[in-house]
């Protein structure tokens, strides 16, 4: 832990943009298949077939959002080299916070409408929540990746060695999952469950996070950098 007090301030922002977004993240990975079977298809898992059609309706919206992670992966190099990692990173969480409340805002329109005999939800409200979790594959690859760029080229000039600085980002996205993991359940409960408190505290962090990150993290950083070789 002696570490921390070598690290420079743009690695502690990094970090800092790391946590919240994590923060942000962790409900959605929690719940994203439970939300489906219960704000959209208003089901119970104890309770008829609706829970667990919503629930397999969430995991076909998982491997759409895998795809558009591997779709975005191929372009991300070029996307950091025309913009800078710091704006990609930042305005892929400010995505990311407009994708958590698009899910809040579907989840309130399927609460005030009537839906099928059947009890299924109108395919519009499906649809809609499918092409949400879709565009998240893409702030997810940049979830995955420029991290850990950042913080190995932030680190390397202080030569504490690129294990200690994967340890050291990893803390950064440990400790929020504790947090959420710990504190999702008695925060819904506190607003009487269901999963909506929780992704309103993401749709904040990830906002939040992009900010920190459009304007803490310098544009070129990278890119400057390769320019001097």
């Amino acid at each position: 832990m002696g570490a921390f007090r070598y690290l420079t301030w743009p690695v502690w922002i990094v970090l800092i943009v790391t946590a919240l977004t994590w923060i942000g993240w962790f409900p959605f990975f929690l719940f994203d298949t439970d939300w489906m079977g219960r704000e959209i298809y208003r089901g119970k898992p104890d309770e008829g077939q609706n829970y667990h059609s919503g629930v397999r309706m969430g995991a076909f919206g998982l491997m759409l959002n895998s795809v558009v992670l591997g779709f975005s992966s191929v372009m991300l190099e070029r996307l950091c080299k025309k913009w800078g990692s710091g704006l990609v990173w930042g305005v892929a969480n400010i995505i990311m916070s407009l994708c958590f409340l698009a899910m809040l805002v579907i989840s309130l329109v399927a609460k005030s409408i009537d839906y099928q005999p059947s009890g299924l939800p109108p395919d519009g409200i499906v649809v809609a929540a499918l092409i949400v979790f879709a565009i998240l594959g893409a702030p997810l690859a940049i979830t995955y990746s420029i991290p850990y760029a950042m913080v190995t080229t932030r680190v390397e000039p202080l030569r504490l060695g690129q294990g200690l600085a994967m340890g050291i980002l990893n803390l950064a996205i440990v400790i929020p999952q504790v947090i959420v993991s710990l504190g999702s359940g008695p925060w819904d409960q506190l607003f009487g469950g269901g999963n909506l408190p929780a992704f309103a505290v993401a749709t904040a962090a990830a906002f939040l996070s992009g900010l920190v990150a459009i304007i803490g993290i310098p544009r070129s950083h990278i890119t400057r950098a390769r320019g001097h070789r």
